[in-house]
Parts: C-alpha cells; structure tokens; sequence
C-alpha cells in the first residue's frame, strides 16, 4: 500500500497605521470686495487608506465664503498651485493625480494646469454684505496610482475670483492622501480549497523533494515580514497516532525552522511589490511507517513595514 499525505495552508494579513499630517490655511484679503475662506477642515486628507482593498479613495470636504465687505461680491473659487506641477507627492517622487470636484454645482475645478479651467458660463457666487455661503467639494485620487505606503501631499490656493481674475480673497490648503502599509497573499500551484484551507497533496511519501509545484505571492506597499509556523513542529502525523514523518519547507530562497515560529523579512521592492516565492517539501526518513495519511497544518502571516 502507498502511503500519501496532505498538507494544509492558511494564510492571515495584518496591516499598521500610519500617521496624518495637516497644515493650516491662511487667509487674504482685497480692498475692492473683502472675501474670508474657511476650509473645513484646513487640511483635506483621506486618511487609511488600504490600496489592496475596492475602497475608493476620495472625500467630501467643505468651504465657507463670507463677505466681510459693505458692497455685494460677485466670485467664482477658483483652485491655485503655489509650486507646480500638478500631483500628489511624496518627499518628491513620483505624483500621484488626482480630481477635485465642486459638488454644489457639479463641476470639476482641478488644477491640472496650475489652476483651476474657468469657462464664461461658470455660476458666480453671489454674497451680499455680511452674507456666508458653503460649497461642498469632493477630492478623489486615481487608485492605480498608490503604490506606496506613506503620506502624499500638495499644496493649493482657492482664490476668490470676479470675471476678470482679480482676488478678492483666498486661502492656503494642503489635499493628501495617507497610504497605509499593506500586504495581501495568495496561492498558486497545485492546492485545492476546503473550508477556507488550502490542502496540497505531496503525493506518495517518499523521502526527498515531494513532486508538488506551489507558489506563494504576496502584493506589499513596500518591506513586509512573513511568520510561520508548523502545528506539528515540522511534522506530518497519521491522524491523532503517534506515527510521524519529519519534513522541511523552504519559501523562496530561505529555509523554514518548523520547531517554532519561523520569521522571514522581506525588503522593499518596486512598489507595489509583487513577490512571487516557490515553496519547496523536503520529506524526511519514511522507513516502517504504518500506511495512512500524514498531514500537518501550517500557518503563515504577513505584516507590512
């Protein structure tokens, strides 16, 4: 009689937070017609957000216009770069883009070219002396341009605007986006699924490498740590006998101590890393064992960095 075994997978993923950053407005003002902008809040920041997650990454956000004049105000917002070009950055790298929505009115005032495109048709903002009013503005960021965990940020103006561009106040905002560090995992290869667990099938027990091909991939934001860990402390038990076969599992290019809680690390790669790692069974001595099926249950997690 051949004696076969099963091996069984799980797989777990942990993510940490990261921190927010804000900076805060600043207001000016204009002789002609006296314009006070409040952002609220003073920075407009998604914050937590999970790349490998279908989460939109976007915000609603509000702004107040107040008339500290004595005549009425006829204004259009208009959204400003103080340092161009365009995009979300972090310390300088690549930007990240993103659209800036106006939802009072439905249009979008991006800054794609420094400013904000104003049209003749655009409604004005009409304030009366003493007279408030509140836009409300969405900031959306283009997913499949997070590829990195961090804080991505640029600064903006939104400028009070009459039809022939002259200010008659504004504001300094910060729009950004914290990424979170983040990992996902998966299989491939030769595994079929039971109750959440993937089972691989090493074969007939035979000492050596078993004849199974299986792939470990994981997706990060940038370093990550995987741990593992064997139920049976690196052993394939017949049922709940005494009757074992020792063996050994290799990820990568690294060996797995299966007597405890293995860890590996993992550097950053180009982001989003995208890490595909064999893994390799190495059966032990498998002389005078009784027939049946060994199995072992091993657990690996991985934590971003």
């Amino acid at each position: 009689m051949m004696l076969r075994s099963s091996l069984f997978i799980a797989a777990a993923l942990f993510a940490a937070p990261a921190s927010a950053q804000t900076t805060p407005a600043a207001t000016a003002r204009s002789p002609e017609c006296l314009v006070r902008i409040t952002a609220t809040p003073a920075s407009w920041l998604i914050q937590g957000f999970d790349p490998f997650d279908n989460r939109s990454p976007e915000g609603s956000f509000n702004v107040t216009f107040l008339n500290e004049g004595g005549s009425e105000c006829r204004i259009t917002p208009v959204f400003e770069l103080p340092q161009p070009p365009f995009g979300l950055k972090k310390n300088g790298g690549t930007a990240v883009r993103y659209a800036l929505l106006n939802l009072s009115d439905s249009r979008d005032v991006t800054p794609y070219a420094a400013r904000s495109l104003r049209k003749f048709s655009d409604p004005e903002l009409v304030l009366a002396p003493n007279q408030s009013k509140m836009l409300t503005y969405k900031l959306v960021v283009d997913p499949s341009q997070v590829r990195e965990a961090g804080m991505f940020t640029q600064d903006v103006t939104i400028d009070a605007q009459d039809r022939n561009f002259v200010s008659f106040g504004s504001t300094n905002l910060a729009l950004g986006i914290q990424v979170l560090p983040s990992a996902r995992m998966g299989l491939s290869g030769a595994y079929s699924m039971n109750k959440g667990q993937a089972i691989v099938d090493l074969g007939e027990l035979r000492t050596g490498i078993a004849p199974v091909v299986l792939g470990l991939y994981v997706n990060s934001t940038g370093s990550y740590d995987l741990q593992v860990r064997s139920n049976n402390l690196g052993k394939l038990r017949l049922g709940s006998t005494e009757w074992t076969v020792p063996y050994a599992i290799s990820i990568g290019d690294d060996a797995i101590n299966l007597s405890g809680v293995s860890s590996l690390s993992k550097p950053a790669g180009a982001a989003p890393l995208l890490d595909p790692l064999d893994i390799q069974f190495v059966i032990g001595d498998v002389s005078d064992r009784r027939a049946g099926t060994y199995s072992d249950v091993i657990s690996i997690s991985v934590t971003a960095r």
